[in-house]
């Protein structure tokens, strides 16, 4: 069995250290110690907080990040065309246009 003096010397010994740790690493919450970043919205690799655009640099990341980009833009025009086609004949006959 392990004797009450040298488990109490155990405990001491890992609450200080741990009380040490924290001491040094600083920072607020349960956060302590840990730089604030952002992540690549590719590769979720961690990036400083200033970067635009959020992505890491990696040539593999510019592509789909532009790619992404494109795709965005498509999705919105057609989101505005088939809006326009839907709302343009209710608007047209409210207006008299089409009797």
């Amino acid at each position: 069995m392990v004797s009450k003096e040298k488990l109490k010397k155990q405990v001491e010994k890992t609450s200080n250290a741990l009380k040490d740790g924290v001491k040094k690493a600083g920072g607020k919450g349960r956060h302590k110690g840990v730089v604030a970043h952002k992540h690549c919205r590719i590769c979720h690799l961690p990036i400083d907080t200033k970067r635009e655009p959020e992505i890491c640099g990696d040539e593999a990341c510019d592509k789909k990040w532009l790619q992404n980009k494109k795709n965005e833009k498509m999705v919105r025009i057609a989101f505005f065309f088939f809006a326009l086609v839907f709302f343009a004949p209710l608007i047209l006959v409210r207006l008299g246009v089409f009797d």
